[in-house]
């Protein structure tokens, strides 16, 4: 994969310098790309066209521009590209226990932070594999990084982006207990790994929108009966299965409708719609236009984007 040209002394670094210092790997390109089983250092894997694949022990996760994946510390890790159409990642990888010092600084008492504010062996700080929504707080620190780079913006406004991304994978980490406080479980261990099962049973999904939802073997992924997992995936992310297989399909198919040429019965097909008149309907339900006209849409925009 070709790297992008920035000026930066944090983009693109040696892969071994990876974890001694904050970086970001930026690349193109359209032909096929692997690494297999890499240790990297705690980051967040985003895209900024395409998709790619990464995985994580026996689970895969499709990364595209809606979405984002964070891996632990010394996690290891395989990511495949096998693009037609141009592909460009946007990783960002953080220096070994940068993002515990933030942590710890949203966790601990002022008064303890007055008295002992330089944190040594901060408290590693762990995330459950899952494909996450670029919500507007991720999303929009990911874009002014980006953005920042590409205007070779000063390395104190790059430092300033590390930290304000370093605080919001805290505040998510922070906001962990509350959510599987939601599971139906007396004891917090019992609560902690039925929503690891669940996480399982959300990558699973994710990594068949191409396929008919077939909830018996959703749930057998995440060692549950069926009814079980149906119940407690509701209850832990508000949606039943059906609905999330259902908006991420959707989602995918604007991606490719927006970044590729593919005919609308091929992407219905590819996105798990065994209906392409079905898959019309259900589009037009949800954006408020048909597939078609969405496309001719997008065209228009990005031309008069290009335009400007």
């Amino acid at each position: 994969m070709r790297r992008a040209p920035a000026e930066s002394s944090h983009v693109n670094p040696p892969a071994e310098t990876l974890g001694t210092c904050n970086a970001v790997l930026w690349g193109r390109g359209r032909r096929q790309y692997h690494v297999r089983e890499f240790p990297g250092p705690l980051s967040i894997k985003s895209m900024v066209s395409g998709a790619a694949e990464w995985r994580v022990g026996r689970s895969r996760f499709d990364v595209d521009r809606d979405s984002y994946l964070v891996l632990n510390h010394a996690q290891p890790y395989s990511i495949t590209i096998d693009a037609k159409q141009p592909v460009e990642t946007f990783c960002v990888f953080f220096e070994k226990g940068f993002v515990e010092d933030a942590s710890s600084s949203l966790a601990r008492p002022a008064e303890i932070l007055l008295d002992d504010p330089f944190t040594e062996n901060a408290p590693s700080v762990g995330f459950f594999d899952a494909l996450r929504p670029k919500d507007s707080s991720m999303s929009r620190l990911l874009s002014r990084m980006r953005q920042s780079l590409s205007n070779g913006a000063g390395e104190d406004r790059i430092d300033e982006i590390f930290y304000q991304l370093a605080l919001e994978l805290a505040r998510l980490r922070s906001e962990l207990p509350r959510e599987i406080s939601k599971l139906p479980a007396v004891r917090r261990s019992t609560r902690e790994e039925l929503f690891r099962r669940l996480h399982s049973g959300k990558a699973a999904m994710d990594a068949g929108l191409g396929t008919p939802l077939k909830l018996h073997e959703v749930a057998r992924a995440a060692c549950l009966s069926p009814f079980h997992f149906h119940r407690l995936f509701k209850t832990a992310f508000g949606e039943t299965p059906h609905e999330y297989a259902t908006r991420r399909r959707l989602e995918k198919a604007v991606r490719l409708l927006g970044e590729t040429d593919e005919p609308v019965t091929e992407i219905s097909f590819e996105t798990g719609f065994q209906n392409p008149a079905s898959f019309s309907t259900l589009f037009r339900s949800r954006m408020g236009m048909s597939p078609r006209e969405f496309r001719r849409k997008k065209a228009r925009s990005q031309k008069f984007s290009s335009a400007v």
